[in-house]
């Protein structure tokens, strides 16, 4: 019996060592097989945000491709006071508040007294078209999940960093 246990926890540390600490994508490996993808904090490669997003964001594309059609996880940093402005999205949009506070509020109009505080460990499932804003209170940290292409249509298109023009 001891035996069998040794041998089974052998075979899972031996099976371990395909585990990708990286942060590389794909999800499936060379040979076509499914592997396990993981991302400890300390090895999570940032980089700037999408251009939907107001300069100062920062993400890390934890699974698939959020610009292609699937599924995706992305996690986006966001320093404090950070304001994103009112907008939708086409799909569903799931996000998990990993650090620090996301002050969510729902309609057309930005309006900070008209948030809810969403602290660490809070989940929100946004259904499309849901139109809403928020302001981060510290650094903030949330993990977002949709189907992609992931879009973000801003109720106002001024708002829209994408429409403003590059300085020179």
């Amino acid at each position: 019996m001891w035996m069998r246990l040794l041998l089974s926890v052998l075979l899972l540390c031996v099976s371990s060592t395909r585990i990708r600490s990286e942060g590389a994508r794909p999800a499936t490996a060379a040979d076509g097989q499914s592997r396990w993808d993981l991302f400890k904090p300390d090895q999570i490669a940032w980089r700037d945000g999408p251009p939907s997003l107001q300069p100062g964001a920062k993400m890390a594309i934890l699974e698939g491709d959020p610009e292609r059609e699937g599924f995706f996880t992305m996690r986006l940093k966001l320093p404090d006071g950070y304001r994103v402005l009112p907008h939708w999205h086409p799909k569903t949009e799931r996000l998990t508040i990993i650090q620090g506070v996301v002050n969510l509020g729902t309609g057309d109009r930005f309006d900070e007294k008209a948030t809810q505080p969403l602290v660490a460990g809070t989940y929100s499932s946004m259904p499309p078209k849901m139109t809403h804003f928020a302001w981060m209170k510290g650094e903030t940290i949330l993990q977002l999940s949709s189907e992609g292409p992931w879009q973000v249509v801003y109720v106002n298109p001024a708002d829209d960093p994408r429409n403003v023009a590059p300085r020179k």
